[in-house]
């Protein structure tokens, strides 16, 4: 029987109470799953994060709500001579990787019979979870900084989703609705943990596509750990399981402006301090001051052996260009995985024999109103030696 666990006091709840934390104010996961994976069968469904559906915990699959997400491309791309295959994970409905995480999440939802929800974010997520509600029949809300990208906003008013927008830093929209939690369901994809149910996935098709296999590494963007902590329980069920033999090592990417987590790494400590933002930084989609899940964050590094590094912007930028140049065009949180490579190989934790693969998370379509200024547009392009 699936059961919510509080990873603070172990608390123990019913996956059909309508919460998002524990009474402790510690964070949720789930836990007792029935998980399997009969690949004979995968291998024969349609292209979508469902064909996994005997790992995703959700009841009744009359309520799994899908906009066909799922099984994106895993591509080589050309980096001197280290093997480096770039999983473009910005190829979904809505741009991002958020949809693996809302998809499941809102059915998970469906299945309680919610109604109405809220959620704040730095833009991605807005997008992705008021598409899912549009397609559930769900009153939706989303809270973001008064900064983000235009065409993120953009999308969140046309799914129909109403837009708040809160000045200030990333902290500030979420201290913004927590105000508000007692109207609406709190559908947060930081807080939830059905949310990283669904970016587990990308776990199984990395796997899938390696033919059953784990890559040595795996570098990833990382603010509040959607996708890194994803990574892990997905290698983690598929290890359990038997399919897989090897958990890769976890390589986190923060930028410089806002690193909570790379400082714990850095300091050594198994708790994330809070992080006072002074700045913003074109990888909007990283920038959590306090990570929710910091300290699960850190524990998932530990075990698979892996570790954090921090990018400046211009490094950023020349990541976009590196990437653009080579057919590829996301938004600068992505491309933030692009100028870790060397400082992981610099670092010794990738190696010239070593399968590397990084995410990109995000379109760059949702923020040309940032890639068209000036600033990018004159820098000459970096060709890959």
């Amino acid at each position: 029987m699936v059961k919510l666990i509080c990873s603070e006091c172990g608390r123990r709840f019913s996956p059909k109470e309508k919460i998002f934390q524990c009474i402790c104010d510690g964070v949720l996961e789930v836990a007792e799953k029935k998980v399997s994976f009969p690949v004979n069968k995968i291998r024969k469904r349609k292209n979508s994060i469902w064909r996994y559906r005997e790992a995703i915990p959700v009841e009744s699959d009359k309520n799994v709500v899908s906009l066909g997400e799922g099984l994106t491309p895993l591509l080589p791309l050309k980096y001197t001579d280290l093997e480096i295959l770039a999983k473009l994970d910005f190829l979904f409905p809505t741009g991002s990787f958020k949809d693996r995480g809302s998809s499941v999440m809102i059915s998970h939802l469906k299945d309680l019979g919610v109604k109405k929800i809220m959620d704040d974010s730095s833009g991605n997520a807005g997008a992705s979870i008021s598409a899912y509600a549009a397609k559930a029949g769900m009153s939706c809300e989303i809270f973001c900084p008064s900064y983000a990208s235009g065409g993120k906003l953009t999308q969140i008013l046309y799914y129909g989703a109403k837009l708040n927008r809160v000045p200030g830093m990333r902290e500030d929209t979420e201290k913004a609705i927590l105000k508000r939690t007692k109207e609406a369901y709190y559908a947060s994809h930081n807080w939830n943990p059905y949310f990283i149910e669904g970016t587990k996935t990308l776990a199984f098709e990395i796997a899938e596509q390696l033919g059953w296999s784990s890559p040595d590494n795996i570098i990833c963007p990382c603010g509040n750990g959607g996708i890194y902590l994803g990574l892990f329980t997905g290698f983690r069920e598929l290890i359990e399981k038997g399919v897989v033999s090897s958990m890769p090592r976890l390589l986190g990417v923060q930028s410089s402006v806002c690193p909570p987590i790379y400082n714990a790494y850095r300091e050594k400590i198994d708790f994330v301090k809070p992080f006072k933002q002074i700045s913003r930084t074109i990888a909007e989609g990283v920038c959590l001051a306090k990570p929710v899940r910091g300290q699960l964050i850190l524990k998932a590094m530990k075990e698979s052996k892996g570790s954090f590094e921090v990018v400046k912007d211009d490094e950023v930028i020349r990541g976009l260009r590196f990437l653009a140049l080579q057919g590829v065009f996301v938004e600068p949180t992505s491309a933030i995985v692009i100028p870790a490579i060397e400082k992981f190989y610099q670092n010794r934790m990738i190696g010239k024999k070593e399968k590397t693969v990084v995410v990109l998370s995000g379109s760059g379509l949702k923020t040309t109103d940032v890639l068209a200024s000036s600033r990018f547009l004159s820098l000459e392009y970096q060709r890959a030696s």
